[in-house]
């Protein structure tokens, strides 16, 4: 068996697909999966076939399907897209005297997307506390820019993600500072982001509890 086949949801087409079908409750016809992922429509038809084989959508009329537990979709999608397999992780401090990163993040230009504990407590106060982790494209220029240093670990952790899907449908603080989108962070958490599965239990039942906030 290839690697596709044994992981047939660990790339970025099946990423974009997934995430739309995970961010948005409604009913997909394929043009418009293939209008909010970017995702060319032959791909979207294998992919949306295959979650269908797995009951993870279910089929509404010809060419409409919908999910019926984005929860089981994401834990699936989890199995072949995970944080610690999907990016470059490098370790780092601020310097001393330095503000906080997350202050000095959104004066800068660097593109970002802040997830892990730190980003989940935006919407669950009560997960509990980890390393901020931080995707972005270039560690090493937002390391200058963000005035962090190297360090063999760290409470900040940069992750340079291998597909920008991580980046979609990011939130805005209302300092600037950019979210992964909750989907998104409860990936992560779920494989890597954070010291234990169980920090994002409470992320986790936010978002079930409150599904009209952060489903379009």
């Amino acid at each position: 068996m290839n690697a596709t086949a044994a992981t047939p949801y660990a790339g970025d087409k099946a990423a974009l697909v997934i995430r739309a079908l995970l961010d948005f409750r409604s009913l997909w016809t394929t043009h418009d999966l293939v209008t909010t992922s970017g995702v060319p429509a032959q791909s979207v038809r294998r992919i949306v076939d295959r979650l269908e084989q797995e009951e993870l959508v279910e089929r509404r009329a010809p060419g409409v399907v919908t999910v019926p537990g984005w929860l089981a979709l994401l834990r699936r999608w989890n199995e072949d897209f995970r944080f610690t397999r999907t990016t470059r992780l490098t370790y780092w401090r601020t310097k001393p005297g330095a503000r906080p990163v997350l202050d000095r993040i959104p004066t800068t230009p660097i593109r970002h997307a802040l997830t892990g504990t730190q980003a989940a407590r935006h919407w669950s106060p009560e997960t509990p506390s980890g390393p901020t982790v931080i995707y972005t494209p270039d560690a090493q220029a937002a390391a200058i820019a963000w005035e962090l240093v190297p360090a063999k670990t760290g409470s900040i952790v940069l992750a340079e993600p291998a597909a920008d899907v991580v980046y979609t449908r990011a939130r805005k603080t209302s300092t600037g500072l950019r979210l992964a989108a909750p989907s998104q962070v409860l990936a992560d958490l779920l494989t890597g982001a954070a010291t234990s599965p169980r920090a994002a239990d409470p992320l986790s039942q936010w978002m079930q509890e409150h599904e009209l906030d952060w489903r379009y």
